[in-house]
């Protein structure tokens, strides 16, 4: 979605000096009020005009990361929410989701009524839509990729049996152990649990470190900002994979030693539940 620049029409009205404390169409006054922005001087105001034009240059030569630096460049010499807005859209046109995002809300929530406000709410509307897509798939595909692993595992026996001797005629072969394959796939599942959890403990720390960077900031970070982000977000899916697979495999390394050495009459039995997002053990017997 490429829609104008809100500011376009105010700078070139303004004859391209940034008269930005009066905007060109009233708006009503919106609750809450914007945050008080800070003094324009003339010398701020030309540097901004300048970023301004380069960021426009940048966008229409689609260099869209050059562009929101330009358009964030402005905004700190004259706080004028309309950057906010500008740079949310040259990000979306960058394909990154997550600072679009960011802007688009620090645009509203500055300038409620502005005249980009509608646009805005709408793309951050499709925007959360997307991020939560994202998301979703990427669950999908490290629990397929968990799954696969933990199957890899199970063909080991067959090679084994295959360079094994077939046994001679009415001589009877040996039964596989009781349980033998669910201890094999607990054991699997626990260990892509652990290296799972070390993954998300792993971003969590970078997650950390960057949240602390943060609060040492002068000026804002987009991109180490959804740096941080992303190691959060990762640390939760990783570290929910980890747990989910210690789980599993301890049920399925319990029910395959249950199996080894059966319950005495009159006592507990257990049997595995395993739904999509829930692993329950059921027990049943004589007390």
């Amino acid at each position: 979605m490429n829609r104008p620049s809100p500011l376009v029409s105010s700078l070139l009205l303004a004859g391209l000096c940034l008269s930005i404390g009066a905007p060109v169409v009233a708006q009503p006054a919106p609750a809450p009020p914007p945050a008080p922005r800070k003094p324009a001087t003339p010398k701020n105001r030309e540097a901004a005009r300048k970023h301004f034009q380069s960021a426009e240059a940048a966008k229409a030569r689609a260099d869209y990361q050059g562009a929101a630096t330009e358009y964030l460049a402005a905004y700190e010499l004259v706080a004028e929410p309309a950057f906010f807005y500008d740079a949310a859209e040259v990000y979306r046109l960058a394909g990154d989701d997550r600072d679009a995002l960011t802007y688009y809300t620090r645009y509203l929530e500055l300038d409620p009524g502005g005249r980009g406000s509608a646009d805005a709410r709408t793309a951050v509307d499709e925007l959360q839509r997307a991020i939560a897509a994202k998301a979703a798939a990427a669950q999908r595909a490290a629990d397929d990729d968990a799954k696969r692993r933990a199957a890899a595992a199970t063909p080991a026996r067959d090679v084994s049996a295959a360079a094994t001797p077939s046994p001679a005629a009415g001589e009877s072969q040996p039964e596989p152990a009781p349980g033998r394959n669910l201890r094999i796939a607990g054991l699997t599942s626990g260990g892509v649990g652990v290296v799972a959890i070390g993954v998300g403990i792993g971003f969590g720390l970078k997650a950390r470190s960057i949240s602390n960077e943060a609060a040492g900031w002068v000026t804002f970070q987009p991109q180490r900002d959804a740096d941080g982000k992303s190691a959060n977000r990762n640390m939760y899916v990783f570290t929910g994979i980890g747990a989910a697979g210690l789980v599993a495999g301890g049920v399925l390394y319990y029910l395959g030693a249950r199996a080894t050495h059966p319950a005495e009459p009159g006592g507990v039995v257990f049997a595995p539940s395993i739904g999509t997002s829930e692993i329950a053990l059921t027990a049943r017997g004589a007390f």
